[in-house]
């Protein structure tokens, strides 16, 4: 039998201490790893992994969904039906292939400090929302390879602006109560390659309008998430776009609480007898309280102190001259017992 090397000893200890069987690992060849390969990561890479859904933005896309509705339909004396779904996020290089190069893009500002935006008009539903604006509400647009679409000209474009003012008001205001944006269309590209607002690894939010009824086409919104990362912890809790509440409603109730009828009395002051005394009283006799003359009684409504007053003779009647609202912590040391009836 040959004998062991210290190389080869140690070798074979390491198996044994392993214990990956008897085998002899080759210095030469050693063993590969269990782990997998390694994956490599760049720590300055602006990737964001973002899960969960976000309800709030969910209702705000509906809200803009419900006024650009009634504001096309408004503008091209069309019934148009704007639905929405939700949100999707993904990054700009991916929103750019997604575009082809007979879709129009409008490069929008969402306000200093705040970004830009995209918005995306499928050829079909541009073509058919600028007749039905310049009065052709019959036309239908049919599809045309690239190279036979042209240009619009600068009365299109400034009605085609028009009609987005409708998409940028609607979002002014569903995202008031989260995030203050004043979005503005700047421009049109023909060619999605020229609308570069973000560097093509950021991520973006992608929010899809479908427009139904006279013309039927879709609006593409892609805004960064940078511009609404502040306020992601509100996105992400329940909706409270609905938490506005309607002026006419408001003042319609006010009115109608100012008509209830309350009642209104003052406590003069009080004055404690005997049953014998109270048995003994004749009309003219005099019953003193314990108010002193020139101080300011409570008023009282619905039993509460609510006001001083000073008793007055106004008209031939008595009366009560209020002189100030009743403060609840400053009423030690008056008469604040509410009046009790005879």
């Amino acid at each position: 039998m040959a004998t062991l090397n210290t190389d080869e000893v140690n070798a074979l200890m390491d198996v044994i201490k392993e214990g990956s069987g008897a085998q002899a690992a080759d210095p030469t060849n050693p063993p590969s790893s269990k782990r997998g390969d390694a994956t490599p990561y760049d720590l300055t890479n602006r990737d964001r992994i973002i899960r969960g859904q976000m309800p709030t933005h969910d209702a705000i896309n509906e809200q803009i969904a419900s006024m650009l509705g009634s504001g096309l339909s408004g503008r091209t004396r069309m019934s148009l039906k704007v639905t929405t779904g939700p949100a999707t996020l993904l990054k700009f290089i991916d929103f750019n292939a997604l575009l082809a190069p007979p879709t129009l893009v409008g490069v929008m500002s969402l306000g200093q400090g705040h970004g830009m935006a995209l918005a995306a008009l499928d050829p079909g539903l541009c073509d058919a929302l600028l007749a039905a604006a310049l009065g052709d509400r019959k036309a239908r647009i049919d599809d045309q390879p690239p190279e036979a679409r042209r240009e619009m000209t600068s009365v299109e474009r400034l009605v085609l602006k028009r009609l987005l003012t409708l998409l940028t008001d609607a979002m002014a205001r569903a995202w008031a109560p989260v995030l203050a944006i004043r979005p503005e269309l700047l421009r049109f590209e023909s060619d999605p390659r020229l609308a570069v607002i973000a560097p093509p690894t950021e991520a973006a939010i992608l929010s899809t309008y479908e427009v139904s009824g006279g013309v039927s086409g879709r609006i593409q919104l892609a805004m960064p998430f940078s511009t609404v990362e502040p306020v992601k912890k509100l996105l992400l809790s329940a909706p409270r776009v609905n938490n506005q509440s309607d002026s006419r409603f408001t003042r319609r109730l006010i009115e109608e609480l100012e008509q209830i009828p309350v009642e209104v009395s003052a406590n003069l002051g009080k004055a404690q007898l005997s049953v014998r005394k109270v048995l003994a009283l004749e009309v003219g006799d005099v019953v003193t309280l314990d108010t002193d003359e020139g101080v300011a009684v409570p008023v009282y409504v619905e039993g509460r102190a609510k006001m001083l007053g000073q008793p007055r003779i106004a008209g031939g009647s008595h009366a009560i001259v209020i002189e100030k609202a009743l403060d609840p912590l400053a009423g030690v040391g008056l008469n604040l017992s509410p009046p009790v009836a005879a």
